[in-house]
């Protein structure tokens, strides 16, 4: 599939602002930081990445079956290394390969997982239907007690409504109406206007509504039936901030396109670089120079082993290749 200069630009961007965001959350106890940045990030990041996601997964020609397996492998790797890493290297935890809670950002390898057998069902169901249902859905989960992050099972019901909509996004036509000039006008000033208030009110919506990995009866003092209604304004939030942000991301290649290729290599790795920096106090005692230098250490040292990996990958599978057709020659000889 022909890659698009646009959607990677937004995966750029989204990256970016999450490595970021983890960068002030671990370092938040060093330099004190608030959580007013995440507060805000958190209405689209991950929504953008999900929609693009199912967009995308939606016109993939690849089986559901052979997705489900790619991103399995991938987990079960991850999850080892990451286990391993911390276990003996960090010694931060005790080992444990535990593959039903994911580690740290592994989770949203779990929920594609669901969001790719989802589609069993999303294909035979009328968009009219299933993007309200999913809302529902959404909104219902919170009340189930075992959801949370065991199998990523609370941030899977929490996300799934911008899933469903990137996957009906041909048939709702999205790109084209989030571009309409009243649409951009509209969500611009009311993205404006709920920055103010996310940064005004900060309790109106709790940072564990915001991370979408708890249930309601999780969520702290707050009574489950006003947790819903706390989960119910973060989509309406979501909604708007997510269809501004698409109608402010570049169009034209850029530096961001690239980083945008190779955003899930990145987006495993920053956490392990990350945890190294904080758990060994690799960091400076001014907040401004320490925050800045950390934030571009993590990014730049994702990049370079986001190719290297991609490297040993694409080495790996060449192999894979060449070896199956000197079996196919030999077969061809004996017959």
């Amino acid at each position: 599939m022909k890659r698009i200069a646009y959607f990677d630009n937004a995966k750029g961007i989204l990256i970016i602002l999450i490595v970021l965001a983890h960068v002030l959350s671990l370092c938040s106890s060093y330099y004190n930081y608030n959580d007013d940045f995440f507060k805000f990030t958190s209405l689209f990041m991950l929504q953008g990445f999900f929609i693009i996601s199912a967009y995308f997964s939606s016109k993939s020609k690849t089986s559901t079956i052979t997705k489900v397996k790619s991103k399995l492998k991938t987990y079960l790797l991850w999850q080892t290394i990451i286990t391993l890493y911390y276990a003996f290297i960090l010694n931060i935890i005790d080992f444990n390969l535990n593959y039903l809670i994911p580690r740290y950002t592994l989770w949203f390898l779990i929920t594609l997982i669901f969001y790719d057998l989802s589609e069993f069902i999303l294909e035979k169901v009328n968009y009219k239907i299933m993007i309200p249902l999913s809302f529902v859905i959404g909104l219902v989960s919170g009340f189930i007690p075992f959801f949370g992050r065991p199998l990523s099972l609370s941030r899977t019901f929490v996300f799934f409504p911008f899933y469903v909509i990137g996957y009906y996004a041909k048939e709702i036509d999205l790109w084209n109406n989030i571009k309409k000039p009243k649409v951009i006008k509209i969500t611009l000033i009311l993205s404006i206007i709920i920055l103010i208030i996310t940064l005004t009110f900060s309790d109106l919506i709790p940072l564990k509504i915001l991370k979408g990995k708890f249930n309601y009866f999780n969520i702290g003092n707050t009574l489950p039936w006003v947790a819903c209604i706390q989960r119910l304004l973060f989509y309406l939030f979501s909604l708007i901030v997510t269809t501004t942000f698409f109608n402010i991301v570049p169009k034209k290649e850029s530096i961001l396109t690239r980083l945008g290729q190779n955003t899930l290599y990145i987006y495993l790795t920053q956490g392990m670089i990350l945890k190294t920096f904080v758990t060994e106090k690799i960091l400076l005692n001014n907040k401004v120079t320490g925050t800045i230098l950390l934030f571009s250490i993590a990014l730049l040292l994702t990049i370079l082993s986001t190719k290297f990996i991609k490297t040993l990958i694409s080495k790996y599978r060449m192999e894979i290749i060449h070896e199956k057709k000197i079996s196919r020659q030999k077969e061809k000889i004996l017959l």
